[in-house]
């Protein structure tokens, strides 16, 4: 048996920088030592608005974090979601020779795949490693590692941005100061992808589902099939548009909008009577000093006229994309809905009769309890209540796609895994070199 290991994730939303460290037990048991949450909209739709600000927000997330968890922080998993994502489903075809697979063969692979399909100016932010055909059969290995065979062709799903993007993402971990220790990246993660991982069930990747995260700045999409992942897109519409919908149609401020949204919003329209009003008082600060009044009357089918609107064009560009990739047909468990813009009042009625197919939404995951390590029952209690908190999905969904066999079938196209075996046989080598001197 393994040891537990901790695993630190940040994850960037354009509201606010959230931390996490998790002690990996398990995968059925991670334990969740810090986490921190530091409000900020400096990252819009994968664009970085201040880079200094940013910076500073996520060195205070991990410093709260790492002082909860007792631990200093090295390197960490990464999670965000941009429009800029490019992604496709790849391959690539190796001759072996009737020789046995090794982790070089199946790198070369990635290699392959990288170069039909991945754009000069882009790298690889992600791939997942679908599987693998040996030779001309027809069934789909996960592990051929040591098959014999002749060729091998390895299906992959390919998640790419802009070498920019990158550099700007990873310039936020550097320090300014050379005397302060430098956080390295191991892995960025696309963001649906992560919260997928703490929300769908096996069942419903297996039978074909549609994930859907509706943030505040872009709705991040991704499908399963037969259980692995086939599509993944990010689109540059969120549920801030629904408050600036509001604002810009009723004349309000975006303060009163989003208030109006929480208080009396609803997609629902069928279910509004378009006799219904409601009078809403308007910020003082913004009333003009000529106005008689400092009130607003509202028609509740009116605004619930405006959210649907955004909201029928958020799916309609979603299954624009899935028709053209042809997989509206490969979705038997329908859409998960995630993110904070899935919390709309009637959003789940609404999105069955729309797509008419079946809508839910995400759950706890049992796997994600607080540790016991800490010292006074308050703070435990305060991690547990925090774990609650539905902002925190998506980092938690990383702590459970490290310890994935999607992830661990997946790393082993990658470089890295190519000098870890490399590194393996060198030991090996000197420990047989070492046998026969002393025999």
């Amino acid at each position: 048996m393994r040891s537990p290991e901790n695993i630190v994730v940040i994850h960037l939303s354009a509201t606010a920088v959230y931390a996490v460290i998790g002690n990996i037990v398990n995968v059925d048991d991670i334990r969740i030592m810090g986490l921190s949450e530091v409000k900020i909209s400096d990252f819009y739709q994968g664009h970085i608005m201040n880079q200094s600000r940013l910076k500073r927000a996520i060195k205070q997330a991990i410093e709260e974090a790492s002082e909860m968890a007792n631990m200093r922080v090295h390197s960490v998993w990464l999670s965000f979601s941009s429009p800029e994502l490019r992604s496709t489903n790849s391959f690539g075809r190796i001759n072996i020779e009737g020789e046995a697979i090794s982790v070089r063969d199946i790198v070369n692979a990635l290699g392959q795949a990288k170069q039909r399909d991945m754009p000069k100016d882009h790298y690889l932010m992600q791939h997942v490693q679908q599987g693998v055909y040996v030779n001309d059969d027809s069934h789909l290995l996960e592990d051929p590692i040591g098959t014999y065979a002749d060729t091998l062709t390895v299906m992959y799903h390919l998640m790419m941005l802009p070498v920019r993007s990158r550099q700007n993402l990873e310039e936020l971990f550097r320090p300014d100061n050379l005397k302060v220790d430098h956080v390295r990246v191991d892995h960025m993660i696309f963001d649906a992808v992560s919260s997928a991982e703490y929300s769908l069930l096996p069942e419903d990747r297996e039978l074909g589902v549609c994930f859907v995260d509706i943030g505040y700045s872009s709705t991040s999409v991704c499908v399963y099939k037969e259980g692995k992942l086939v599509f993944t897109s990010c689109i540059a519409h969120g549920a801030h548009e629904v408050t600036m919908d509001i604002s810009a149609d009723l004349g309000l401020t975006m303060l009163e909008a989003e208030q109006l949204k929480k208080r009396h919003g609803t997609v629902d329209v069928k279910n509004v009577d378009a006799a219904q009003f409601r009078t809403v008082k308007r910020q003082s600060a913004h009333t003009s000093p000529l106005s008689q009044t400092d009130e607003i009357t509202v028609n509740l089918h009116e605004l619930a006229s405006i959210i649907e609107a955004r909201y029928v064009e958020i799916y309609t560009e979603i299954f624009s994309q899935l028709e053209e990739a042809n997989l509206t047909d490969f979705i038997d468990r329908g859409i998960v809905l995630s993110g904070g813009g899935s919390n709309m009042r009637g959003l789940t009625q609404f999105s069955k009769r729309l797509l008419n197919m079946p809508v839910s939404l995400t759950n706890q995951h049992p796997a994600i309890s607080a540790s016991n390590h800490f010292e006074d029952n308050e703070t435990y209690q305060k991690v547990t209540r925090m774990i609650e908190d539905s902002n925190f999905h998506t980092a938690f969904g990383t702590l459970l796609y490290s310890q994935s066999d999607q992830f661990r079938y997946s790393e082993r196209s990658s470089v890295e895994a190519l000098k870890h075996s490399q590194k393996t046989v060198n030991v090996l080598n000197k420990f047989h070199e070492w046998l026969k001197r002393v025999m």
